[in-house]
């Protein structure tokens, strides 16, 4: 009986689902070896019972409320062949003539882009 409930637990719980999913992520602000500024988004965890995403695109998603130097920018970024081949995702801020206190990020949201639209976190940064 223990094995009938760990098999449909093992085959119901891998079929419905087409990717992994995140729980949460961090971020960090960085610089390149030319000074460049750069946010980097990498995933805390991914469930591990569940098969890894095969997509390159529109699964895993980053919104991003951040200035420079004043001037606000708010955009959805899709992060998910950046998550699947190289574990993070890099994103351009500001040249190497800035400073960091030019710099403030205002909201990071992970979200899933493969669920409907109105699930998706709305661009109401500032």
């Amino acid at each position: 009986m223990k094995q009938l409930i760990l098999l449909l637990i093992l085959v119901l719980g891998t079929s419905s689902i087409n990717a992994q999913q995140i729980y949460g992520t961090k971020y960090t602000v960085e610089t390149n070896e030319y000074g460049n500024w750069y946010l980097v988004v990498t995933p805390n965890q991914f469930h591990g019972n569940v098969a890894k995403t095969t997509k390159t695109e529109g699964v895993y998603a980053v919104m991003l409320c951040y200035s420079v130097k004043g001037k606000q920018t708010q955009k959805y970024n899709d992060c998910t062949k950046d998550f699947v081949v190289n574990g993070e995702k890099r994103y351009y801020l500001a040249s190497s003539y800035k400073k960091r206190s030019d710099i403030v990020i205002n909201k990071v949201v992970f979200f899933r882009k493969d669920e409907p639209r109105e699930n998706w976190p709305k661009k109401e940064c500032y």
